[in-house]
């Protein structure tokens, strides 16, 4: 496998210290039947508490090609359907039959998929569900699909997904007669450090509704997810995590347990559900049930800081409350430091070894070191280095999967990172 080799041009020192001990126990609150949409930070709280009813659709505005042809749905309000003809048919669009269409949710595992690009992949490489990119004509995608929305207002549009040439979305809806056609169309570099740009096809407005992404990990919202059994559609609340947020999970004997937990069970990923809602449950004669023995662990999205989740209660749609305990089990604060110390660790997650590519100004040696979470010492070796780029590969085969922390020091500097090992 070509693996890309990148050497930092300026190496950051990362002092990783255990504050094992002061816990915290918080909330948030999508208020009454879950109205609104919560984005929250591990390390600061609630940074965003706003309406989730205003939009219908969210546009990706990160990423080139495939990577930002990502199209969400507001299923919160609005129900999607799959036309089964092709675009040629926008004057013609018969809604006859249409209960019997494909309905359309987002993906539950990345913001790379939403319910418009459901079927990604289905005609080859380059078809994003919505259209075809065009890897021949500037990566440009044309749409090829169409689709029918129902609005929180019970009315009914027909929509077209246009294209998304140079950055810039265009896309177009109107009545099922034609009339009130709208097309809007915006640039994505317009909409810095957003994950998605909404729009509500109600008010016929485009809105910039989502705070900075660097600010938040978590998010709470209500969606609609399709049950098997009972084969159908429910209106939910989710927990999901930020695009570049890790987490893993333990189930433990109990909440004792569970806040006390420093060992992830499962590997860590970025399924932006791996939250989600398992830890409650709903039944008619008993209410809600809270499963405070599963410990989430969280990396924020700058994998500065590691956290410990334990959920404890909700509200249900009376509160939109959800209770949670949160600790801060590691902390990984960024200095400067020698700048002629250049270094690359790689592949990172790794599945076997890990390879150090250091640019180092004279002859010396290192220590390195590995240690889990819970600052037992994994790995320990010394390394010698010579003026000039280093290449070494560390065998660390017989260590199982988890979160790690790796130092590198010696009398010179002093430098420490997350490895993750699958």
């Amino acid at each position: 496998m070509k693996k890309n080799i990148t050497v930092l041009s300026l190496v950051m020192a990362m002092v990783v210290s255990n504050l094992f001990g002061q816990s915290l126990n918080d909330s948030t609150s999508m208020e009454a039947f879950y109205t609104n949409q919560v984005f929250y930070s591990l390390s600061n709280g609630e940074v965003a508490n706003i309406d989730n009813n205003n939009w219908e659709l969210g546009f990706s505005t990160s990423g080139n090609g495939a990577a930002g042809s990502s199209i969400i749905l507001n299923e919160a309000t609005t129900t999607l359907w799959a036309y089964p003809g092709d675009i040629s048919e926008w004057s013609a669009f018969d809604t006859t039959g249409y209960e019997g269409w494909e309905q359309l949710l987002n993906t539950d595992t990345s913001w790379t998929n939403g319910a418009f690009n459901v079927h990604r992949g289905a005609s080859g490489t380059f078809d994003m569900g919505w259209g075809v990119l065009n890897p021949m004509n500037n990566y440009w995608t044309f749409g090829d699909s169409l689709y029918l929305v129902k609005l929180s207002d019970n009315s009914f549009r027909k929509l077209w997904i246009v294209s998304l040439k140079s950055g810039t979305w265009e896309y177009k809806y109107a009545n099922i007669d034609g009339s009130n056609e709208q097309t809007f169309s915006f640039l994505k570099t317009n909409y810095p450090n957003r994950n998605f740009v909404y729009h509500s096809i109600l008010n016929n407005v485009i809105i910039d509704r989502e705070p900075d992404n660097t600010t938040w990990d978590l998010m709470f919202a209500k969606h609609t997810d399709y049950v098997n059994p009972p084969g159908t559609y429910v209106s939910v609340s989710s927990v999901f995590t930020n695009k570049n947020v890790w987490s893993a999970k333990a189930y433990e004997a109990n909440f004792a347990a569970a806040s006390t937990s420093t060992t992830p069970q499962t590997i860590l990923n970025q399924n932006i559900t791996n939250i989600g809602r398992e830890w409650k449950k709903f039944s008619s004669s008993t209410g809600w049930t809270v499963f405070d023995s599963i410990a989430y662990f969280v990396y924020d999205n700058d994998s500065s800081s590691f956290y410990r989740l334990v959920f404890t209660g909700f509200g249900g749609m009376m509160s939109g409350k959800t209770y949670f305990n949160k600790e801060l089990l590691q902390n990984v604060s960024v200095n400067d430091v020698d700048q002629n110390v250049q270094l690359s660790i790689y592949p990172n997650p790794t599945q076997g070894n890990v390879t150090l590519l250091v640019d180092y100004p004279s002859s010396d040696n290192v220590e390195i070191k590995i240690v889990d979470l819970s600052g037992k010492l994994a790995y320990q070796n010394i390394l010698g280095l010579s003026a000039g780029i280093n290449q070494k590969v560390l065998d660390i085969n017989h260590l199982t999967s988890g979160v790690y922390i790796m130092s590198i020091r010696n009398e010179k500097f002093n430098t420490s990172q997350k490895l993750i090992i699958r």
